[in-house]
């Protein structure tokens, strides 16, 4: 018997270790048949600029095969990431992931300007233009912050201004304090479908989200709503496509004690 369980054991490592060795990304440069370069023809890109405060934004990039579960790309052999804000550029820096490697640079805030990031290589196509502008900021109106809440109430989350057109969505992040150890969860809530720069959240909804996952009973929590504005961003047509968007969020916490 315990033969038995050892070897089973022995195979859920493997599985594991074939897992991550699957997950690996590989080399932009050597990666592909019989070490060839990758051409960025063959790469899709992710590409976010996200400001989740008034003074600074943050612009992340991630070059994949586009497949689900399939490998991001580690840039190496003199190929690079570069982002420019106006006049000011900077290198991207590896977040020296092991599965999905991002590349980072960080801005002041700057709404209603091109983000503006370059590919390039040194055996390929260079993709130097892909772009994203950042919604302008805005305020979250009510409710106030560290607002107490409790179990039925339903909430109007109201920001101004809307951000139309840009599209506007919420959602939460709870983190609650259980009679034994601590719950969380995190989700989406609604998109604003009528620009109006309002939306309603029920608390039962989000506290009904942490019971389903704990058996001790919730004393406290401590929930952020995100308010999000999204613009999307345009893909250098070099890559095989991706993704583009341009995120301006803003939160309100909210202080959760059961009746």
């Amino acid at each position: 018997m315990r033969s038995n369980i050892f070897s089973h054991r022995q195979l859920l490592l493997l599985a594991l270790v074939s897992l991550l060795q699957a997950c690996d990304p590989k080399s932009s440069s050597t990666g592909g048949p019989d070490g060839s370069v990758i051409p960025t023809s063959q790469m899709t890109i992710d590409l976010s600029v996200e400001s989740k405060d008034s003074a600074s934004s943050v612009v992340r990039a991630n070059l994949n095969d586009g497949r689900a579960g399939g490998s991001s790309y580690r840039l190496d052999g003199g190929d690079f990431f570069k982002a420019c804000v106006n006049t000011v550029c900077r290198n991207m820096a590896d977040n020296d992931s092991l599965i999905a490697p991002d590349y980072i640079a960080r801005f002041d805030y700057q709404p209603g300007v091109d983000y503006v990031v370059s590919f390039y290589r040194q055996e390929d196509r260079n993709a130097p233009d892909s772009r994203v502008v950042l919604p302008p900021d805005f305020t979250i109106v009510t409710p106030a912050n560290n607002q107490q809440v409790t179990d039925g109430e339903v909430l109007v989350v109201s920001w101004s201004p809307t951000g139309a057109p840009a599209r506007a969505s919420m959602s939460y992040a709870a983190e609650c304090t259980l009679l034994a150890g601590t719950g969380t969860s995190s989700g989406q809530l609604s998109t604003d479908v009528d620009a109006d720069g309002r939306e309603f959240v029920s608390i039962n909804s989000i506290v009904s989200a942490v019971r389903a996952n704990v058996t001790s009973t919730i004393t406290r929590c401590r929930i952020d709503v995100i308010v999000s504005h999204e613009r999307q961003g345009r893909i250098d047509p070099a890559f095989d496509g991706g993704q583009a968007v341009g995120i301006v969020s803003r939160t309100v916490r909210l202080d959760y004690i059961p009746r």
